[in-house]
């Protein structure tokens, strides 16, 4: 059971609140148990998946209550981890047994602390276990009273925001009329900068025909309306009051720019800005001020612009930048909106739930991962073969990772093209057929890998599939040395009957599980019952070095368009997988068929079965397109090509369970008609890097070529947008970086 101690929880409105509202739900979702003590009325309208407590009153009396009622919890022995909002909700509190988590945000530390103050500080943060700071600038702060090990910096997480509702958009629109619109979110407190805003409202010719609007309420707003009322852009600027949901999401909806320029004010000051993620969830770049945690939230020039928030011109010309450039917004918004969507609470619940004991030993630094035994943990994958695969190329890429981090390491299969690898990536390979199915095979294996693991003294078996799981996990039982156990789903496995999911269940026999998208993710929370919070997605990722298409010329360019025959200024559509039948590729052609007006040539890359491959070439003749639709088969160029290409597709029936096609045509600025389910869903942002389309649905797969072939200027953009989502979501790095994470957290779970 987790147990959180919080001053600031909704409904009150704030960066904290929203923030111990996202951590409470996520944690109730994920199947998790929860208690919350907090502070302030009770929500009659709120019914959350987890229990509350509140406590009112004289500060001093009910901060004791609440920590009191907190020690009686722990005591009873229900209690794995105490989340507190911050280092005033430990003070009274006194931890036994268990891990505790504490949040910093920034405005509690003071720039000149007393040393009774500091004292009380020190004295508070000891009681964490770990210290987690919203940002480098507030973990500088908490520095002076925590020891460095047990201090790191998690940036906040969203929830995903909602779509906005059309008629709240319209209404929005008609109410403030024509002219670009600058929006501002937040407590109107005076290190929020509005009063700046305003000021630079009037102070800028870009900015004479701008509408700010300006939402939210607090103590400085008398003040600031009456800043507003002697501008003389009195008539453009709008304050808005407190706003629901719904509002703000037309507001984030209908703005151009989002501008919060904070500034220390004493000391007050952001610690990071939540509301800059919000608002680049919906595209729109933001424009912050440099003091404080924003540098966190907003990467300046990239998804954003930062400025000295304390100095009016340095606002105005920041706006004035943003609002006169058309293409730099949309090159930012794009940015602002790709790292949005990689900062939500089900991406990033890990990275607060209690971290391996990495403080228990001193091992080599370069591990990463440390518990009560003497050495650097051994680690053992298992996979049936290692042919040229996707679930093949994560184990050795997996393996040249942990070679890099000086753990020793071993893969278990039936062998393959990939043995030689394995051994150059520097684990040793051992020919045991793990992938067999039948019962005799697998108790065999198993004894097997249970000799390997004594024999080795391996310390965590990785397996990659059903019958390898069955074989390691049993090994684990087996073994006279104690072992943890881990897997990964790459894939959607078939559970139509009782039979098929008990054995799909030995995926989920150890206490973590990784998935290789939010999709298999959901998949295993939902079929399962699997708790989420258990569940570490790694998602698949490309190597930058390699889809790259600065390292394509001009040349290579020219020399596919000459091999396939291409005419000057005709698009080249290139599909890249295996030709089977739900894959898509029939769809696509009969797509292309009510497209065959346009130029085009596609091309589709992957070998397939022969009898599939005799039935799409009948459909293609049978359209009369032989000529502009060619098949090549397995090509080792893919990267060429799809540099060489105008527009990708990744076509499937069925809901892919990740799509690798997708994000490598990104990454080299190719943009993707992907269908609408499955993986696909997170590797293409409909509008900014592609097109989804309903499965299966030829007639709306031909207008998103028709609309995508109408608007070449809009796929070079779309392109550049894709590579930058690729680049900052789905890297092999990022990839290993996740699963490294979950052998990090399995080190700190008993064998």
């Amino acid at each position: 059971m987790h147990l959180m101690l919080t001053q600031c929880f909704p409904p009150k409105f704030g960066g904290i609140e929203n923030m111990m509202g996202g951590l409470a739900e996520t944690i109730a979702a994920s199947g998790a148990e929860l208690l919350v003590l907090a502070d302030g009325e009770p929500d009659p309208s709120a019914a959350p998946g987890y229990r509350i407590r509140r406590y009112r009153g004289f500060k001093p009396l009910r901060r004791w209550l609440k920590a009191k009622a907190a020690e009686r919890v722990v005591r009873a022995g229900k209690v794995d981890t105490v989340f507190a909002d911050s280092w005033k909700s430990l003070e009274r509190f006194q931890p036994s047994g268990c891990q505790v988590i504490c949040l910093a945000h920034g405005m509690e530390f003071p720039p000149k602390p007393t040393a009774a103050k500091a004292a009380r500080i020190s004295v508070a943060l000891a009681k964490a276990s770990r210290v987690i700071a919203n940002s480098r600038y507030t973990a500088s702060l908490a520095a002076p009273y925590v020891d460095a090990r047990r201090l790191s910096v998690v940036t906040p997480p969203i929830q995903p925001q909602p779509t906005a509702d059309p008629i709240a958009v319209a209404e929005f629109a008609n109410r403030f009329g024509p002219g670009p619109i600058i929006a501002s979110l937040c407590r109107l407190e005076p290190r929020k900068g509005i009063d700046r805003l305003i000021e630079a409202m009037s102070a800028h010719p870009a900015l004479a025909a701008a509408r700010l609007l300006i939402a939210g309420d607090g103590p400085d707003r008398a003040r600031l309306e009456e800043i507003a009322r002697s501008s003389p852009a009195a008539g453009n600027i709008h304050f808005l009051g407190r706003i629901d949901d719904r509002d703000k999401a037309a507001l984030f909806t209908v703005c151009d720019v989002f501008a919060m320029p904070s500034r220390r004010e004493g000391a007050s000051v952001e610690g990071f800005g939540i509301v800059y993620l919000e608002a680049g969830w919906y595209g729109k770049p933001s424009l912050g001020g440099t003091d404080g945690g924003a540098a966190d939230a907003i990467k300046d020039g990239e998804t954003g612009l930062l400025c000295d928030g304390a100095k009016g011109e340095q606002v105005a010309s920041a706006l004035a930048r943003l609002l006169s450039d058309a293409d730099l917004r949309t090159r930012l918004g794009t940015a602002a909106q790709i790292h949005a969507r990689s900062q939500t609470w089900a991406q990033k619940l890990g990275e607060y739930l209690p971290s391996p004991a990495a403080e228990v030993m001193d091992l080599p630094a370069t591990t990463g991962l440390k518990d009560s035994m003497s050495s650097p943990p051994r680690i053992l994958q298992l996979l049936p073969a290692l042919g040229d695969g996707g679930v093949e190329r994560s184990t050795v890429e997996m393996v040249g990772y942990l070679r890099d981090k000086g753990i020793v390491n071993f893969v278990a299969s039936g062998g393959g093209d990939l043995v030689t690898a394995v051994e150059a990536g520097g684990a040793k390979h051992l020919a045991i057929p793990v992938g067999r199915k039948a019962p005799w095979s697998i108790i065999g294996n198993a004894f097997a890998v249970a000799k390997l693991i004594d024999r080795e003294a391996i310390d965590i078996v990785h397996a990659r599939s059903r019958a390898p799981a069955w074989a390691g996990w049993l090994a684990t039982r087996f073994a006279r040395r104690p072992c943890r156990f881990l897997t990964t789903f790459h894939g959607v496995y078939g559970h139509g009957n009782a039979l098929k999911r008990l054995y799909n269940r030995v995926m989920l026999r150890g206490p973590l599980v990784v998935a290789n998208s939010q999709f298999i993710r959901d998949h295993i929370e939902t079929i399962y019952g699997y708790p989420a919070d258990r569940i570490v997605v790694a998602a698949r990722g490309i190597e930058p070095a390699l889809f790259d298409p600065a390292h394509v010329t001009d040349d290579q360019r020219a020399a596919i368009r000459h091999e396939f025959g291409m005419v000057d200024g005709e698009p080249i559509l290139i599909m890249v997988g295996r030709v089977t039948g739900w894959k898509g590729h029939a769809v696509l052609v009969d797509a292309l068929a009510r497209q065959a007006d346009r130029p085009w040539r596609l091309v589709l890359v992957g070998s397939g079965n022969d009898g599939v491959i005799a039935d799409l070439k009948a459909r293609i003749d049978g359209h009369g397109l032989s000529q502009r639709i060619i098949l090549t088969g397995s090509r080792r160029d893919v990267p060429i090509l799809l540099a060489a290409a105008d527009l990708a597709f990744s076509a499937s029936t069925r809901p892919e369970a990740f799509g690798r096609a997708a994000i490598e045509a990104e990454a080299m600025q190719t943009p993707v008609i992907a269908t609408d389910h499955g993986g696909s869903r997170e590797t293409v942002l409909p509008g900014r890097t592609g097109w989804l389309v309903a499965p299966g649905d030829a007639d709306a797969m031909a207008a998103a070529i028709g609309e995508a072939l109408s608007a070449p200027e809009r796929l070079k953009e779309m392109g550049r947008a894709g590579r930058a989502f690729v680049m900052e979501n789905y890297t092999t790095a990022r990839m290993l970086e996740q699963e490294f994470s979950a052998y990090r957290r399995l080190m700190d779970t008993a064998p």
